[in-house]
């Protein structure tokens, strides 16, 4: 079989990808302007336990420190580094002020991940214009870091923006989309984890272009359905549509102690905190949950879970509180020592459309109670 052309179905008109820079710590800088150009991270944890860093300033990651390093590690790498703790209400506030600037520009949006959306152009667009015009807007509206890449379609212009970091614009033009992918490293496509990338070593494939180069037969027998997938995305062919809305499936919050305890005080106040910390997020989302579930992780790694399904769906602390507790009075075994607990609610239920206006009022008292029980 030859070379496959590009599928019919791919868009014309192109793909805007945009990717908040080291996002959490952006977000932290606003209201802490003079960190500016220090080394600053947020972390979950502490530094003298199990802490690990989740975002990184740029400053920060010249001294080596990258996300998901533990705590300790960082801290030596960078003796002055300012480390400043998670709040994940406020992220989740921001991520969602920059989709309504997208969704005032474009007609389809959607939101890939907390610090990464993308949109479908209309025909007509000046791509480099629009790049930098996207890109100006949420740093005067937002006072955000931002990177545009515009390509034919989703694949390219995420592995385009990845080439561009930080605050970076690039185009990459209709029909260059193999010529522009085939001298980055292979590791560069998504979907191309450890175990992946290191067999294409073995295989001697480190650049794109040598993916692309391979018969996709042999991918396909090598590696499965994810071969097809391989030789597609080498040669820059990527179908998957901009879904104009994004749902989010859960909301979760966790967290791995100092040491492992076994103090049920402790326990319950921790996921009464990530109990309110969920509603004010799901509050901020206009959403309503059905299932509260709890995790625990015990001290050699078992990890156990229950789940309660509410009959009428809420947003309230309190109420998602009271459950979690109950979940955690019938799941721990009693003395037995605790790493990690958790809390995650699911089905999650809209409450109106995104955009909509909302009174601020809808949370207290009747409102509240009568917004539940649709």
């Amino acid at each position: 079989m030859g070379p496959r052309r590009a599928k019919t179905e791919q868009t014309a008109m192109g793909v805007l990808f945009l990717d908040l820079d080291a996002f959490f710590v952006s977000v932290e800088l606003l209201r802490r302007p003079a960190l500016q150009n220090k080394p600053v991270i947020v972390a979950v944890g502490h530094p003298g336990g199990r802490g690990v860093v989740s975002t990184a300033s740029y400053p920060a990651r010249r001294f080596g420190i990258r996300s998901g390093m533990p705590l300790r590690r960082a801290i030596a790498l960078c003796p002055p580094l300012v480390i400043l703790p998670a709040r994940h209400h406020l992220y989740t506030a921001y991520s969602e002020k920059v989709r309504q600037l997208l969704h005032a520009r474009f007609r389809k949006v959607e939101a890939l991940s907390i610090d990464e959306a993308c949109a479908e152009l209309p025909e007509g667009t000046d791509p480099e214009k629009i790049a930098h015009s996207v890109q100006d807007e949420v740093a005067r509206d937002l006072g955000l870091s931002c990177t545009v890449a515009i390509a034919a379609n989703k694949l390219v212009a995420k592995v385009a923006c990845d080439t561009v970091k930080p605050h970076g614009t690039i185009v990459v033009p209709q029909g260059a989309e193999e010529a522009f992918l085939s001298p980055l490293p292979v590791v560069e496509l998504p979907g191309v984890g450890p175990k992946t990338h290191a067999r294409l070593l073995e295989m001697g494939i480190r650049k794109i272009g040598e993916l692309a180069a391979r018969p996709r037969e042999m991918l396909v027998r090598e590696f499965g359905k994810h071969g097809a997938y391989l030789w597609e995305s080498a040669h820059g062919l990527d179908t998957t549509p901009v879904q104009p809305e994004w749902e989010p499936k859960s909301i979760h919050r966790e967290t791995t102690f100092e040491r492992d305890l076994a103090d049920f005080a402790v326990f319950r106040h921790t996921l009464e905190e990530f109990s309110r910390e969920v509603a004010e997020e799901l509050q901020g989302d206009h959403l309503l949950a059905k299932t509260v579930t709890v995790k625990l992780r015990y001290g050699n790694f078992e990890t156990l879970s229950r789940q309660m399904t509410l009959s009428i769906a809420t947003a309230d602390a309190k109420e998602i509180a009271d459950c979690a507790v109950r979940l955690l009075q019938s799941a721990w075994r009693g003395q037995r020592p605790l790493r990690l607990v958790g809390l995650a609610v699911h089905e999650l239920v809209r409450l109106w459309p995104k955009g909509a206006s909302e009174s601020g009022d809808l949370w207290q008292g009747e409102g509240r109670a009568g917004l539940q029980r649709l």
